[in-house]
C-alpha cells in the first residue's frame, strides 16, 4: 500500500511539472521566409501574453511565448497569419513562415430606390428577397467540390466577370493582375505543402541521418520541397522516397550553407 502510495505521488509531481513546463514562457526567435517582399515593421503580436514586437529590415523578430499561446502577424500589405505555438517550437526556440501578399478589392455596391421601413417581413417582400435554390431543390446532386482557398477565389473572381463575358480577365491578364494571383497560390499551396510534411520526421533524424543543424531545420525542408520531387512523393505518400531525397539533399545543402558563410 506504502508502494502505491509512493507512486501516486511520483506521478502526480510529474504530471505537475510537465504542466508547468508547458507554462513556462520562453523567447522564440522568428523569421519571416519571403524573399522577394518587404519584411520589415510587420507586427507580431502574442495574443495570449497581451505582448507585440515588429519585424527587422531581415524579416527577423523576438517575441516571448509558450506552448498554446496565439501569435499573429500582420501589416497592411499582407494577409494575417495566425500561429499556435506547440511543444517543438518551444524547445526549438525557432518559428519561421511565410506571408501572403495581400490584395485589396473594393465590393460591389448595388444602388436602390426602396425605401425600407425597418420591419423586416414588409420589407422582404417590397424587395422581392426570397431563399437563394439549392441544387438539391432541383434533384441535382449537392456540390462536394472542395471549398476554394482565398487565393484561388481571387483569381476566379479575376479571371470571370458578371456579365458573361470575361472582359475582367482580358484586363487583368493586359495587367499581369493574372499572373501575380498565380504567383500567390502557388506560394500558399508550396507553404500548406511544406508545413503539412515538416513534422513526418522527427528532429533527431534531421540532426542525426542528415547532419543538419537544428537551427536549419525548417530551411532545409523548404530547401528540400523546392525539388519538385519532394512534391510528387509527398502526393503518393512515399515517405520512404522522401527520406532517401532529404538525405540526397543535405550535403548539397551544407555545402551551400558553408560557402554562403565563407
Amino acid at each position: 500500500m506504502k508502494l502505491i502510495k509512493m507512486l501516486l505521488l511520483l506521478l502526480s509531481l510529474g504530471l505537475a511539472f510537465v504542466g508547468q513546463a508547458q507554462q513556462q514562457e520562453v523567447l522564440l526567435e522568428g523569421k519571416v521566409l519571403n524573399d522577394t517582399i518587404d519584411r520589415s515593421q510587420l507586427t507580431v503580436f502574442n495574443k495570449s501574453l497581451n505582448k507585440g514586437t515588429i519585424t527587422t529590415e531581415r524579416g527577423t523578430f523576438l517575441i516571448g511565448a509558450r506552448v498554446q499561446d496565439t501569435i499573429v502577424i500582420s501589416a497592411v500589405q499582407y494577409e494575417p497569419r495566425e500561429i499556435i505555438v506547440n511543444s517543438t517550437m518551444v524547445d526549438r526556440k525557432r518559428i519561421s513562415l511565410y506571408l501572403i501578399p495581400k490584395i485589396t478589392e473594393l465590393d460591389n455596391v448595388a444602388i436602390s430606390n426602396i425605401d425600407l421601413s425597418g420591419n423586416l417581413a414588409k420589407d422582404a417582400i417590397a424587395t422581392g428577397a426570397r431563399e437563394t435554390p439549392k441544387a438539391t431543390d432541383f434533384g441535382l446532386p449537392k456540390n462536394t467540390a472542395p471549398k476554394r482557398t482565398t487565393e484561388e477565389r481571387r483569381y476566379y473572381t479575376a479571371v470571370t466577370s458578371g456579365g458573361g463575358i470575361p472582359i475582367d480577365g482580358l484586363i487583368n491578364a493586359i495587367t499581369g493582375r493574372l499572373k501575380m494571383l498565380k504567383n500567390h497560390i502557388k506560394i500558399a499551396r508550396f507553404e500548406k505543402k511544406v508545413q503539412d510534411n515538416r513534422y513526418r520526421f522527427s528532429d533527431s533524424i534531421y540532426i542525426q541521418s542528415f547532419n543538419i543543424p537544428e537551427p536549419l531545420l525548417e530551411d532545409f525542408v523548404y530547401y528540400v520541397f523546392e525539388d519538385e520531387r519532394a512534391i510528387e512523393m509527398t502526393n503518393r505518400d512515399d515517405v520512404y522516397a522522401l527520406f532517401e531525397l532529404m538525405r540526397e539533399k543535405a550535403p548539397v545543402y551544407t555545402a551551400l550553407k558553408n560557402a554562403e558563410k565563407n
